[in-house]
């Protein structure tokens, strides 16, 4: 468990508490201001959760006009404005490492309560610049590094500098305006998160401001909507370490005929899949599966299912936990997922297999091109 990104963590939501209270203040007395900006900000929201559902957004790693909507890449000066503060500030990525954690025990050690072998650490350069009209606090400028093991807030007095003292004092600083400042800080983290790795801004937007520690178009797992048949990768750690998946066919039908169904199950939806483990350790297949998500359910969750796998005819009896659940190093399976949908909104399943350093952010995973349209 890491340590030190609670501390910082906790501060950022009594941050953001206490932000809350000073715009309800300020909505006491500016209500009709407040109702046609709140009117306006709905009608964006609204927009950019159509333009996600429908799928439109999804050739994103082909076009970069669209992929910008998403993300930014290194080098590239964006706008974000503070979440506690309001005010904006212009920010640049210069450069993102990985260092390995034989050269950074100490830190590691303060930072993680189960320290490994795996451990390391990653840096990040980026350049910020207040270009609001009053000062900023530096916990709005404070980015989180989103990795398999969790979001952590970029620890700005590592390695050590005059600046800042420790983690806690960089949030207490603020930047005046007009005034920039060029940052290096870093994070524990471990190797897979150079392909895994995300840092990310305003963090409470549906979509936050991203930057990818490895860029996408030389990624294999982009981001993006992919056609039935096309090969999905949905871990890529370079070169021939990779798991791979390919849906080849998908159908609403009765379910296979030696499925124990539910009483209560409207419908079955039927995923035909290949499975392919290059990575260096067993993988429950159940991980692997694409998740039905239905939109307009509570933040757009899947739809109310239990789930089945059956390979050659035969369904897996211990899914989640027995070794014929399991696929290792180096196989090759096939086999047909069926989900049970308990109520009546099979028509509107959708298909997606989330982030895994993003997993509450369904805009950054990889969607199949089934039934996109609801």
């Amino acid at each position: 468990m890491y340590k030190t990104a609670r501390t910082a963590g906790f501060l950022r939501t009594l941050l953001l508490f206490i932000a809350f209270a000073v715009l309800m203040i300020g909505c006491s007395s500016n209500s009709d201001e407040n109702n046609e900006d709140s009117s306006a900000a709905a009608d964006q929201n609204e927009e950019t959760e159509d333009t996600a559902a429908n799928g439109t957004w999804k050739e994103a790693t082909n076009d970069e006009s669209e992929g910008s909507d998403l993300y930014h890449e290194m080098g590239e000066t964006f706008e974000i404005e503070g979440y506690s503060s309001g005010v904006p500030a212009e920010i640049t990525v210069n450069e993102i490492w990985i260092e390995d954690g034989d050269d950074h025990q100490a830190f590691i050690e303060e930072s993680i309560a189960s320290p490994s072998e795996d451990d390391a650490v990653a840096f990040v350069d980026y350049t910020v610049e207040n270009i609001g009209d009053r000062s900023i606090n530096m916990g709005d400028v404070i980015p989180e590094y989103a990795a398999l093991n969790g979001s952590f807030d970029l620890d700005l007095s590592y390695p050590e500098n005059n600046t800042f003292t420790d983690q806690l004092a960089s949030f207490q600083e603020s930047l005046d305006e007009g005034e920039s400042m060029d940052l290096v800080g870093a994070v524990a983290a471990d190797e897979k998160s150079l392909y895994a790795g995300a840092l990310m801004w305003n963090f409470m937007q549906d979509i936050p401001e991203i930057v990818f520690h490895t860029p996408q178009d030389e990624r294999r797992d982009q981001i993006g909507t992919y056609d039935i048949g096309e090969d999905m990768y949905l871990n890529d750690y370079g070169e021939d370490t990779f798991f791979k998946v390919n849906i080849s066919n998908v159908e609403i039908n009765e379910g296979n005929e030696n499925l124990d169904l539910r009483d209560e199950t409207e419908s079955v939806l039927a995923v035909d899949m290949t499975f392919e483990n290059q990575l260096d350790e067993d993988v429950t297949l159940y991980h692997k599966f694409p998740q039905p998500h239905v939109e307009g359910l509570v933040d757009g969750q899947g739809a109310n299912s239990s789930v089945h796998l059956v390979i050659d005819g035969q369904p897996v009896e211990d899914l989640y936990e027995g070794p014929e659940g399991k696929i290792g190093p180096g196989e090759t399976l096939e086999g047909t997922v069926y989900y049970e949908i308990v109520s009546d909104d099979v028509e509107d399943v959708q298909l997606l297999f989330p982030n895994p350093s993003l997993l509450t952010f369904p805009d950054y995973g990889m969607w199949v091109d089934y039934n996109l349209e609801g």
